[in-house]
């Protein structure tokens, strides 16, 4: 088994949202190559509609592999906790030899909660014919899959939810991670007290545990 558990978030004011409302904890966890079949397929066709079906299932999987966490009336310098055991966003019967974590913290409304509206905003004919020609771009990378996952997260992102470089008045909070088992967590398990995200506004205390099932797998 393998968990991924978010102990404590912190932010401090660096946007218009802070103290307006309720703010929208978002995760998103995905395998990187094992869960993105659909992108091979993209660098293995030459055929406008077969890649244009690959970006659409690609950004529709990311999309709903979300765990959302509504926080009421954020001020500034909060810091939210989740009892004394935490919240976990993403659980596995395997422990994953890699993996890419984004977390988002955004003002919430209808559209950021709602995955079918949010689908409809990102999925346009333009979006995914820009998401099509960036990715094309990357098959000459040492791994043109997994920059591909990085470029979907990114563009869900500053899509969906306004998140851009250069416009940190929208960023409550945008965190994006890769993990490898070999270097990250060789035996299951890591905790990390304050990673800080892209934003400089927000920072997260996280753990993984993970272990092996012996025992079922002998019994299966």
């Amino acid at each position: 088994m393998f968990y991924v558990r978010i102990n404590k978030v912190s932010l401090k004011k660096n946007g218009e949202l802070l103290g307006k409302g309720e703010v929208q904890l978002m995760s998103f966890i995905n395998y990187s190559e094992d869960d993105f079949p659909s992108l091979q397929k993209f660098f293995d066709t030459n055929d406008d509609e077969q890649k244009a079906a690959a970006v659409r299932s690609a950004i529709e999987k990311v999309v709903n592999s979300r765990i959302m966490m509504p926080i009421a009336k954020v001020r500034d310098n909060s810091v939210i906790t989740f009892g004394d055991t935490g919240y976990i966003v993403y659980k596995s019967k395997i422990i994953p030899e890699d993996f890419s974590w984004m977390i988002l913290a955004v003002e919430s409304d209808k559209k950021t909660r709602d995955t079918a509206a949010l689908l409809q905003t990102v999925l346009t004919e333009d979006n995914v014919s820009s998401l099509i020609g960036t990715i094309a771009k990357l098959a000459a990378t040492a791994d043109p899959v997994t920059e591909s996952i990085t470029a979907i997260y990114k563009f869900v992102s500053k899509t969906a939810f306004g998140l851009s470089a250069n416009d940190k008045d929208d960023q409550v909070g945008y965190y994006l991670c890769s993990f490898i088992r070999g270097l990250d967590y060789p035996h299951g398990n890591r905790e990390v007290i304050g990673s800080k995200d892209t934003t400089g506004n927000m920072t997260i205390d996280y753990s993984f545990f993970g272990f092996e099932s012996y025992a079922a797998e002998s019994v299966s």
